[in-house]
C-alpha cells in the first residue's frame, strides 16, 4: 500500500496535439480581435509585421523565423497585450518545430490572423 494517496481518474484526458491546441488559440485570439476585446499594441503589430514579411517568399512559417520574432519582442512581448501574441507564437514555433501531418491547416489558420494584427491602427490613424 502507499503511503501517498492517488484520487482515482474517472475520466481520462485525451491529450491534444499542439496543432489542435494552436487551432484554438488561432479561433479565440482571431474572435477575440474581430469583436474588439483584444487589441494588439505597437509591438505586437510590429512583429506580426515583420513575420509576414519574413515568410513572404514562401509563405512558410519556420521555427527560425517565428524564434526570430520572439526574440525581437524580448521580454515585451510576453506582457504586452496579455501575452496573447506571445502565446500564439509560441504555439506556432512548437508546431513548426515538431511537424505533425495534421499541422498544415493550423498553420495556415495563422496567418491571416497575423495579418489582421499586422494592419491594426494607431489611434491616430496612421497605419504600421
Amino acid at each position: 500500500m502507499s503511503h501517498y494517496p492517488v484520487a482515482p481518474r474517472t475520466v481520462l484526458e485525451r491529450h491534444t496535439s499542439a496543432a489542435e491546441q494552436l487551432t484554438s488559440l488561432t479561433a479565440a485570439l482571431a474572435e477575440d480581435l474581430d469583436r474588439g476585446v483584444w487589441a494588439p499594441g505597437p509591438l505586437e503589430q510590429v512583429l506580426a509585421a515583420r513575420l509576414l514579411v519574413a515568410c513572404a517568399g514562401d509563405g512558410q512559417l519556420t521555427p527560425a523565423r517565428v524564434r526570430e520574432a520572439v526574440v525581437e519582442g524580448s521580454v515585451a512581448l510576453a506582457y504586452a497585450g496579455g501575452g496573447r501574441l506571445a502565446r500564439l507564437l509560441a504555439q506556432v514555433w512548437e508546431v513548426t518545430a515538431h511537424p505533425a501531418p495534421d499541422a498544415e491547416p493550423a498553420l495556415s489558420a495563422v496567418m491571416p490572423l497575423l495579418e489582421h494584427v499586422a494592419r491594426q491602427t494607431h489611434a491616430d490613424g496612421d497605419e504600421l
